[in-house]
């Protein structure tokens, strides 16, 4: 009587505990009925100004999509191979599962998974992918609630969202689209059960790894379809015989990611991480996707270029399996492109190669301008009371800075004595523009740099307008935009708008322009920055080929360590940096007109349309006369060479040229009658 009720103790005590544990284990289960609030996580896809894709942001790469979109020989690929009984069970097979058992008890060891595809859903997610028994366990009961709650093809849409393919694919939609580039409803049946044949393992049957063994999969699975007569010998010999050409990822070059990579961190900045953790934004930024890859390319050529011209280390030379973590040992370059009118940045280089650094010389690298920097100091001028035709001295300068003697040359190392304003900017004039600094004040150089859009610390010394002080080329492109935007300052755009997953539109840029310089003054300055096309220092445009009316400036440093071009035609403003990241020689006469200029003209010749006829808007407020080079007053007949000038209607000059004198003036004559003056 003992030994029975010892017995039956021992088997009420193991009943017991195996309700007890399995009425904890229900009770720790979540809702299944949560899953139709459940979102998961989506793909945020950037998109350019033309609506094309550009990049993908994700930590699971997931693209939607409904079971109606989805190929019938899809889902019935799934239901052959993972759960042949799908539609008949309760959401768990229990043959199954008692075979796997049996299986797993013999070997000592997880071997078969009896899993069905309701089991496998509910363990991505509500469960881990560690093999347990308590796991295994939620997983049954859950796949009870779940097949109770939900019909069969809503289980099986959930299901096909939400699998995992391999490479961070979550979802034959993802799916279909990293390894055939084709939306889902597009895929042949040959492409469908190679998909499907991914689900069992993604990295055994990758495509990648064995081709062949990727090729076998699929064909198991056509075979399992034509078994459970989902479809014809015809249609399977035919799927056989198809080959299986999956895209190749291993050479393909991100678009811009110096500029995808400012976009991600202003979205960061916007929406915390959940654009990246929860994903299914729609981020519409302002790069041209063909502007951005003409620049991307355009940058290599140019510095091969100037790597092979001055003998420098190549890049190609350099192993790219190499991550620098700074100070790159070969030349890198930046460019940035905008849109006057509206700030819209169209394309943005930061660097060479993304792989090798991911430091933005265009926004993060601050760099000494050089001349570039010297439209500053004429706006300066040209603003408080000074004219084109106006004369500064280029002769030596001799100053004692904390106790030092300075005395900056020109670029030649020569002097022009008297010359006009134009002259000393197209030029690019260092003593003249020095003594013209002396005149206007560096603080007001400076009030004006930080005025048109440079935001960077500037010190006001003498020296300031030949760039001594360090700047970013976005600040500098904005600037410049300031005068091909006819004196109205704007804000650099990236980020156009964002739309959430639900099609709502969470964030939208709006165009800020600020009024900073009259039509008047910014105009005068475009018009002498023409000059420095026309006949300065970036004439090398026109020789190789651009004629389109054009203003800009070169900048040259110290001992050839910085070259740049800033440049804009009536539409956009682009700037071109050229130098290594750490102080060092590019080469002999390395000039921002050498380096920095061809890769400027390159590309415009390229966007520009060379057949529109467009020109710079003139203000009213604008006139001309005709001048005495050598005088700069009104000229006479007598003047040997004249020239006509720009000036504000109430800044005429008055007086005629007192060095070649005469009783008639030509100041109130048309100046289209007088075509024997030449210029």
């Amino acid at each position: 009587m003992t030994r029975r009720l010892i017995i039956l103790s021992i088997i009420f005590f193991i009943l017991g505990s195996f309700a007890g544990i399995n009425l904890w284990i229900i009770s720790d289960l979540p809702d299944v009925t949560s899953i139709k609030y459940y979102e998961p996580i989506l793909t945020t896809r950037i998109y350019d100004i033309n609506g094309e894709l550009i990049g993908e942001v994700y930590q699971q790469r997931r693209i939607p999509v409904s079971l109606d979109s989805i190929p019938d020989y899809i889902s019935n690929a799934a239901i052959a191979v993972e759960d042949k009984d799908f539609y008949e069970h309760c959401g768990i097979n229990f043959e199954r599962i008692l075979k796997a058992a049996w299986v797993d008890l013999i070997k000592r060891k997880y071997v078969q998974g009896a899993s069905t595809i309701t089991q496998q859903l509910s363990r991505n997610i509500f469960l881990h992918l560690k093999k347990t028994i308590i796991r295994k366990t939620k997983e049954i009961y859950l796949a009870l609630f779940i097949d109770r709650h939900y019909t069969k093809d809503k289980i099986l849409e959930m299901y096909l969202n939400e699998i995992y393919f391999g490479y961070g694919n979550y979802g034959v939609g993802a799916a279909s689209e990293y390894y055939f580039d084709k939306e889902i409803d597009s895929v042949s049946l040959s492409e469908a059960a190679a998909l499907v044949g991914l689900i069992r393992s993604p990295g055994r049957y990758s495509p990648y790894n064995d081709q062949q063994r990727f090729k076998e999969r699929r064909d198991f699975v056509l075979k399992e379809l034509l078994a459970e007569g989902y479809i014809s010998a015809q249609q399977m010999d035919s799927a056989l015989v198809e080959s299986l050409s999956v895209v190749d990822h291993s050479n393909q070059n991100r678009i811009g990611p110096y500029y995808i990579n400012e976009v991600k961190r202003q979205m960061n900045s916007i929406f915390g991480s959940a654009y990246r953790t929860w994903g299914g934004y729609k981020v519409h930024i302002a790069m041209d996707k063909k502007m951005q890859m003409l620049a991307d390319s355009l940058i290599e050529v140019g510095l091969n270029r100037v790597e092979k011209y001055w003998h420098l280390t190549p890049k190609n030379s350099m192993p790219d399996s190499l991550i620098y973590s700074e100070n790159i040992p070969y030349i890198q370059g930046a460019i940035v492109v905008l849109e006057s009118e509206t700030g819209y940045v169209l394309a943005l280089v930061g660097g060479r190669d993304f792989r090798h650094s991911q430091f933005s010389r265009a926004t993060q690298g601050k760099r000494l301008a050089g001349s570039s920097f010297k439209p500053f100091l004429y706006t300066a001028a040209i603003d408080n009371g000074f004219s084109p035709s106006d004369f500064v001295f280029d002769l030596p300068v001799v100053k004692e800075i904390a106790g030092q003697i300075y005395a900056p040359a020109n670029y030649d190392s020569s002097f022009m004595g008297k010359i006009t304003l134009r002259k000393a900017l197209s030029k690019s004039r260092n003593n003249a523009a020095i003594r013209l600094c002396q005149e206007v004040g560096p603080f007001t150089v400076v009030d004006y740099a930080h005025l048109m859009g440079i935001e960077s610390y500037l010190d006001p010394v003498l020296t300031i307008p030949l760039g001594t002080s360090s700047v970013t080329l976005l600040e500098m492109v904005r600037a410049y935009s300031t005068l091909a935007n006819m004196g109205e300052k704007v804000e650099p755009i990236f980020i156009l708008k964002v739309e959430d997953r639900y099609g709502n539109v969470v964030y939208e840029n709006r165009i800020v322009r600020e009024r900073v310089l009259s039509e008047e003054t910014a105009y005068i300055m475009l018009n002498m920055l023409q000059s420095v096309f026309d006949e300065g220092t970036a004439y090398g445009a026109r020789r190789r080929g651009f004629k389109l009316p054009a203003a800009g400036k070169t900048g040259t440093t110290d001992n050839f360590t910085d070259a740049w071009f800033m440049g804009f035609t009536p539409y956009l403003a682009m700037g071109v940096w050229v130098g290594y990241d750490y102080p060092k020689r590019i080469g002999g006469h390395a000039s921002g007109a050498g380096v920095a200029l061809p890769i400027w003209t390159d590309f415009m010749k390229a966007v520009v349309d060379s057949t529109e006829n467009y020109q710079f808007r003139e203000p009213e407020g604008i006139t001309y006369r005709y001048v005495c080079t050598e005088s700069g007053e009104l000229a006479t007949p007598k003047c040997p060479k004249v020239r006509k000038e720009i000036f504000r209607k109430g800044d005429v000059p008055k007086r005629l040229c007192s060095l070649h004198g005469g009783k008639v003036g030509i100041e109130n004559r048309p100046i289209e009658t007088i075509d024997k003056f030449h210029f």
